[in-house]
């Protein structure tokens, strides 16, 4: 699975739409959009009105990972004032 490989510069195997697919993963889990990400050519991508290189771009990808690692998937829920409630009655 792509999103859970390691990439490195200088691995021939990455294709352009493999890089764009992790970047749109990585991306979408840690700003819960989709970015406006395309390969123009050689080793240059246009995402999000800059002109990347390959190589920042791969960095960037292992940045939102270790990003979205480091997010909580779930926060934890807020009492309700019922709850709360039943809570204080409880402890009476």
């Amino acid at each position: 699975m792509v999103a859970n490989r390691v990439m490195t510069p200088d691995d021939p195997t990455l294709t352009p739409n493999l890089i764009v697919d992790s970047y749109e993963r990585a991306f979408r889990r840690v700003y819960g959009r989709e970015p406006r990400v395309r390969h123009i050519g050689g080793q240059w991508y246009y995402i999000n009105s800059e002109t990347v290189h390959r190589v920042t771009l791969l960095a960037e990808i292992m940045r939102l990972r270790e990003l979205a690692r480091e997010q909580s998937p779930y926060e934890p829920p807020t009492r309700s004032m019922v709850q709360r409630l039943i809570a204080r009655l409880r402890g009476l």
